[in-house]
């Protein structure tokens, strides 16, 4: 019997042995090199490659992975939140998108403006 496809957001992002967030599969799902990734997180890319799944990396990844997972969900489209994070800049953000806000360390911003609008809030 094969399994069945991956149907959420967070499916795609944990690996189903180890029930990590995988750094490998968020890299291959934004269209960016693991480098890149790690960059974002702000750990070395071979701390990244030797240990994904450490307490810190985990930590570092768990606000994208949650950001992700809620803004596929909004959008009921995998495909769309990816670009919505990667290319949509929003007013609440200064004009930044939600990548620029994780790179510079403020996803917790991301996450909460994304249970504001949940909670029938608008930008």
């Amino acid at each position: 019997m094969a399994s069945a496809a991956p149907d959420t957001m967070i499916d795609r992002l944990v690996d189903t042995k180890t029930h990590d967030i995988d750094p490998k599969r968020i890299a291959t799902i934004l269209h960016m090199t693991q480098a890149e990734l790690a960059a974002m997180i702000g750990v070395h890319r071979t701390t990244l490659a030797r240990n994904p799944g450490s307490r810190d990396i985990q930590l570092a990844l768990s606000p994208i992975a949650t950001i992700l997972s809620m803004a596929a969900d909004m959008a009921r489209n995998t495909d769309k939140a990816v670009i919505w994070f990667r290319h949509q800049p929003e007013p609440p953000f200064g004009g930044k998108r939600p990548i620029d806000m994780v790179k510079e360390g403020k996803a917790q911003n991301v996450i909460e403006w994304l249970l504001a609008l949940e909670d029938g809030a608008y930008s």
